[in-house]
C-alpha cells in the first residue's frame, strides 16, 4: 500500500457526509483488514507498527464519532502478535480481528433495534432526525406494525432524504419536513427516536446538530426522547471532550458576503436531562428516576 493510497483511505472517512458513526467505523474495520493482508513489511513486529500508525489516522479522522475510536481501540487490543507468529500468521490474525469486530458491531445494531422496538410497540408516530442504522433497524421491525414516522430534513446535506426513501419502499405512512418545523410536529408523534454518534458518562448526547432543540421541544410537549445506540458509542471517563466537528461553509451554499461568516457545526450535544431513555444492544436504561 502506497502513501497516497493510505492518505485516501483516512480521507474516505474524514470527508464521509452520508454514513452514520457505527457505518464509518466499520467501514474503517474493513479498511484495516484489507491494509493487514496488503501492507508491505519484512515481519510481524513492522506489520503491527504500521497498522497502529493507520488506525491512529482513522480514529483522528473523526473526533465526534465514539464508535471509530472505541472499536478501534479494541481491535489495537489483541493486535500484538505471539512473540513466534511469523508475518502470515500476523497477517491472518489481524484481519480476522478486524472481521470479527464488524460482526459483534452488526449484531449490536440488530439487538438495538428490537429492544427499542419492543419499547415504542405496535400503531405508534415516532419522529426522527438524521440517520442512523439503528433507527432504519427498528423501522424495518415495525413498517408493517402500524407505524407511522415524522422524518426532518436535516440539513445542510438531507440525509433524512435516505429514510424517507425508505420508509416510501417500505410503505410506512410519513411525513417528511424542515429542520424549522420540529417544534411544530413534534406534538403529533408518541416518541422521539434517535440515534448517536457519541454519548458522554453522564448521558448526554452528540449527534447531528438539531437533536438538542428537537430534545427540548419534546420535553415541552411531554413527548419521550429516546436515544438507541450500541454501547460502544458510551465514552469512557478517561476520553476527552468530544471535538463537535465543524464542516465546508460551502455546503450551505451561500454566497461569499463581505462580512458574513458562515458556520457549519455537524454535531451538537444534548442534555442528558432531556433523555427519557437510552436503548443499547443489553436492553433499556432509565434514568435514575424510572420510567
Amino acid at each position: 500500500m502506497t502513501l497516497t493510497q493510505f492518505n485516501c483511505w483516512v480521507a474516505e472517512i474524514r470527508d464521509d457526509r452520508t454514513r452514520g458513526a457505527s457505518e464509518l467505523a466499520r467501514r474503517a474495520l474493513e479498511l484495516l483488514a484489507e491494509a493487514a493482508r496488503t501492507l508491505p513489511a519484512v515481519d510481524a513486529m513492522e506489520l503491527r507498527v504500521r497498522l497502529l500508525a493507520l488506525a491512529a489516522e482513522l480514529s483522528a479522522a473523526r473526533p465526534s464519532m465514539a464508535p471509530i475510536q472505541n472499536l478501534l481501540w479494541r481491535w489495537r487490543e489483541g493486535l500484538t502478535p505471539p512473540a513466534d507468529s511469523n508475518l502470515a500468521v500476523a497477517r491472518d490474525l489481524a484481519a480476522k480481528r478486524a472481521e470479527a469486530s464488524i460482526a459483534v458491531s452488526r449484531r449490536a445494531v440488530t439487538d438495538c433495534a428490537t429492544h427499542a422496538a419492543r419499547l415504542l410497540g405496535p400503531g405508534r408516530a415516532v419522529m426522527t432526525h438524521s440517520l442512523s442504522s439503528t433507527v432504519i433497524e427498528v423501522c424495518r421491525l415495525l413498517k408493517d406494525d402500524g407505524l407511522r414516522m415524522i422524518v426532518t430534513e436535516a440539513r445542510p446535506l438531507g440525509e433524512g432524504r435516505q429514510l424517507a426513501e425508505r420508509l416510501s419502499a417500505w410503505r410506512v405512512p410519513t411525513t417528511y419536513i424542515t429542520d424549522a418545523q420540529m417544534g411544530l410536529f413534534v406534538a403529533q408523534a408518541d416518541a422521539v427516536l434517535v440515534g448517536a454518534d457519541s454519548v458522554l458518562v453522564d448521558g448526554a448526547v452528540v449527534n447531528k446538530a438539531g437533536t438538542y432543540p428537537l430534545a427540548l421541544a419534546a420535553r415541552d410537549w411531554g413527548v419521550p426522547f429516546y436515544v438507541c445506540c450500541e454501547s460502544f458509542k458510551w465514552r469512557g471517563p478517561d476520553h476527552p471532550p468530544p471535538e463537535l466537528e465543524e464542516m465546508a461553509p460551502a455546503e450551505l451554499g451561500t454566497p461569499d458576503w463581505p462580512g458574513v461568516t458562515v458556520r457549519n457545526v455537524y454535531f451538537d450535544r444534548t442534555p442528558a436531562r432531556l433523555v427519557s431513555a437510552w436503548i443499547d444492544e443489553t436492553g433499556v436504561r432509565w434514568p435514575p428516576a424510572g420510567p
